[in-house]
């Protein structure tokens, strides 16, 4: 018996190399959509704690009456542009962390506890990121922050 030299691939062949190239450029875009989703958590990660960390400086520039003024939110605050896309709430738990009732005095000293939490507007049942303050004051009537 003598076999025939074959020149050119075969249909099979051809269907099998296309589909193996569809396999793998279907788990390439996946890959891409996945990049650009963590790209995308990452950045509003970011800019949600530098929005916490500017609400808590602005929290620590206020005097006692300003801090006892602060208690917990019912909505969710939309901050300006361009941050128009997040939002901010204010927490005061009646307890702080480690247990002890907020607001406490003791002393000559006054702490509170206050947590900021930031939100995307467009999905406010979870904040993005939730930053905890403790504020000491060393006079109670003078309001000298003391720290955080």
């Amino acid at each position: 018996m003598r076999f025939r030299k074959r020149k050119g691939t075969s249909l099979i062949e051809a269907a099998v190399s296309i589909a193996l190239i569809g396999i793998t450029l279907l788990w390439a875009a996946k890959l891409y959509s996945n990049s650009l989703k963590n790209t995308n958590t990452t950045s509003n990660i970011e800019i949600a704690a530098q929005l916490a960390s500017d609400k808590i400086e602005y929290l620590k520039k206020l005097d006692k009456d300003g801090i006892d003024s602060i208690s917990t939110s019912s909505s969710v605050t939309q901050f300006p542009s361009p941050y128009q896309h997040f939002g901010y709430k204010y927490t005061v738990p009646s307890t702080t962390p480690d247990g002890q009732q907020n607001p406490t005095e003791q002393n000559d000293e006054y702490i509170k506890y206050i947590e900021v939490d930031i939100y995307l507007m467009s999905d406010t049942s979870k904040p993005i990121i939730k930053m905890e303050c403790n504020f000491l004051r060393e006079d109670k009537s003078n309001g000298k922050n003391l720290g955080l």
